[in-house]
């Protein structure tokens, strides 16, 4: 999932059309819906190569605000299926430069991503309000309240 994330943060959605295959586009999806992020893995979508209209821009906004909860997501399937995944190799495993250690993971919130922001099912509770919305939990697309209705990422 690696190079099309990368095309998509560095570049928008479009930038996947352009520089991955479409075999490279589908297995990032997968890869998605593996650590459980469905909505994620809907960059299916960017093989259609439709970005007329305004789509690149709510695609962009909707992968953006949905990117929160990677981290997370890694974290959660590592603690379910560590088995999963290759040992840490080199001078980290050995312990000369131990690895980075972060504060609370994430909010325990889900970011509901709209088109026009985005919100936090904790409100003014959330812990990482004012860190602009970095790891989450989960993250989902609203189902309600947007102007241009559900399906506007799509």
């Amino acid at each position: 999932m690696s190079k099309p994330h990368a095309r998509i943060m560095g570049s928008g959605t479009s930038a996947v059309a352009d520089t991955c295959t479409v075999e490279e586009i589908l297995r990032a999806a997968d890869a998605f819906d593996y650590l459980g992020l469905t909505e994620l893995a809907g960059l299916r979508r960017l093989t259609d190569g439709d970005f007329d209209n305004g789509r690149e821009q709510r695609r962009n906004h909707a992968f953006y605000g949905l990117e929160v909860s990677l981290h997370p997501a890694f974290e959660r399937r590592y603690r379910l299926n560590p088995e999963d995944f290759d040992p840490i190799a080199g001078p980290a495993a050995s312990g000369d430069f131990p690895l980075p250690t972060h504060g609370p993971v994430s909010c325990s919130g889900t970011i509901i991503v709209h088109e026009s922001g985005k919100d936090c099912t904790l409100g003014a509770d959330c812990a990482r309000l004012l860190r602009g919305f970095l790891e989450h939990e989960g993250a989902t697309l609203h189902r309600r309240f947007c102007p241009s209705g559900p399906d506007w990422a799509r």
